[in-house]
This record gives C-alpha cells, structure tokens and sequence, in this order.
C-alpha cells in the first residue's frame, strides 16, 4: 500500500510538470519522498520542477539528497542506480551554469563510480557519456591533459562517436606542434558524420588557424550547405570565400545570408562591402543604405557607402 501510494505521487507530479503546473508538482514530488525518503528518482523529478520554477538552490539540494538515497527495498536496483546517476548528471549542470566547474567535476566524478567499467547504459546513461561531459569540464578548466585523457577514456569505450573525435581534437589542436595528429581526428569526425555542419564548422575554423584559407572555405561552404537555411553559416561561407580570394562566390553567399535573414544589418553592409569590391557601386550602395535602415549609427557603413558614391561620381564624371 505504501509503494502504491508513492508511485501514485510521482504520478500525479509527472502529470503537473508535464503541464508546467511547477508548484503543484513540487508538492506531490514531496510526498512521494516523504512515504519512500530513500527513493532517488523521486529527488530527481522534484530537482527537475524545482530548476524549472528557478528555484536552484533548492534543486541542488534536492538532486545532492537524491544522489545520496540508499534505495532501501528497492526492486530494480538498476533504477535506482540510474536514477542517482542521473541526479548526479543534472547536478553537474547546475554546478556548470553557475561557473562552478569544480563541482561539476565532483559530480561527474562520482556518477561514474556508480556506472559500470564497461560501457553497458544503465536506463540511458553510460560511461561514455559522463566521460565525454566531464572532458568538457576539464576544458573549461584548462587542464587540457586531464582533458585528454578523459576523451580518450570515452573513445575507447564508444569509438563511433563523432563528436567525441572533435573534442580530442579542439583539445590536441592547442598545441601546433600537434597540428598533423589534430587534422587526423578532424578527418576521422568527418568519415563518421559527413553530414553534421557542426563538424565542417570546426575543421574549418581548424584550417583557417593554419591560414590554409581556400580548405577552410571548402568546409565552410559545406557546412553552409548542410545547413540551407542558416544564415549565419551562409555569412560565414562567405567571409572564408573572401578571405580566400574567391570574390564571386563569396558574393553569392553574402546574397543567400541576406535572403534568409533580411533583417540583419551586418549582412546588407556585408553584400555591400563585396560588392564594392567586385566594382558593382550601384548594387553596393543600395545594400549600405538598407544597412544604414536598420543599423543608422553604424559608422563603417557609413564610411563605405560615402567611399562608393565618390566611386560613381567620379566614373559619371568620366
């Protein structure tokens, strides 16, 4: 009758949350914990409606009892465990929102002494997973061989994930004497996930460090198109056409980031800038004054839409 009562309590808490009636979950999530104090996920959906009411010291202390709960007469103790890894998970990411890297780190830590040594998921999470989470905190702490490390770990764990061979490589790329090893593992995300912008982006942005600009142009422009409706790829494409020298097509993608974005001041000033460069003055300066329309004070664009009528001038002058 108890277990009845509890699961009947999370029940009805899952429903308000999932209606964002937060305050109405919260107290059901409550009783739950008061009838069965030692069952985690209990913690872990009352610290779920608690972070959506914004209420974030009380779901770090709500996850912290969660992760804690010893799952007395618990009759799956793989739930329970993956219900503690998952307190444990979120609380990390409270812990990183706040900047609080170190005890993201803890968090981490101490969900992977609960997972398995092999990569076996338990409801959803693996050691792969925490590994790769916790190479990003390490990153944002700089320890890069700790980093490392931690990337490696996952890799030997799940070496199908692409964008685990990108974080090594972000991280081995720091180091230039490192730059043909970096490249290897750009290429090999790349072989695994050809068709994840994400990924043409950071090879890209790679090769552009090396001013190796006509590859970082080929990448972006790929990724430009595995993403046909995101202008800033599109702009992004055409910045590295430009610096490349391809002034044509850098012209036609600063024309496609206008079109899907034609609300964006720094497009039109960027279309006009090409085609200034391209000598189409008329084109150009049409383009800085619908710039100058949504941006007035933006002095480069002012400047340049002056340089260009001195150009017309002095070609009518002709």
């Amino acid at each position: 009758m108890l277990i009845l009562c509890t699961s009947s309590m999370r029940f009805i808490g899952i429903l308000h949350q999932n209606q964002r009636r937060y305050a109405e979950a919260i107290k059901s999530f409550e009783k739950a914990i008061y009838f069965r104090p030692s069952m985690a996920l209990a913690y872990v959906n009352l610290g779920t409606s608690l972070m959506a009411d914004g209420r974030l010291a009380e779901a770090t202390s709500a996850l912290r009892a969660g992760a804690r709960a010893d799952g007395i007469r618990v009759r799956d103790r793989r739930e329970h465990d993956a219900a503690r890894v998952s307190a444990l998970v979120q609380l990390a990411a409270l812990h990183s929102r706040r900047g609080h890297w170190h005890k993201a780190l803890s968090s981490y830590k101490e969900a992977l002494q609960i997972l398995p040594v092999t990569n076996s998921p338990i409801v959803g999470w693996t050691r792969h997973n925490v590994l790769t989470m916790a190479g990003d905190i390490y990153i944002q702490l700089q320890q890069w061989a700790l980093a490392e490390h931690s990337v490696l770990s996952a890799l030997a764990l799940a070496p199908g994930h692409a964008a685990t061979y990108l974080s090594l490589a972000q991280i081995v790329a720091r180091n230039t004497s490192r730059n043909m090893e970096a490249e290897s593992w750009f290429k090999k995300a790349i072989t695994l996930a050809p068709d994840d912008p994400a990924v043409r982006d950071q090879f890209g942005m790679f090769l552009r460090s090396q001013r190796r600009l006509r590859e970082s142009a080929e990448q972006l422009v790929t990724a430009a198109r595995l993403s046909p409706t995101d202008s800033a790829r599109a702009a992004s494409a055409a910045r590295a056409l430009r610096d490349a020298r391809k002034c044509r097509s850098a012209e036609r993608w600063y024309a496609r980031a206008v079109e899907l974005n034609p609300d964006e001041a720094e497009h039109h000033s960027n279309l006009g800038a090409i085609l200034h460069l391209n000598g189409k003055y008329v084109a150009a300066a049409s383009s800085y004054r619908r710039a100058l329309q949504l941006q007035p004070n933006d002095q480069v664009t002012i400047t340049n839409l002056k340089r260009v009528r001195t150009l017309m001038s002095n070609q009518r002058k002709k």
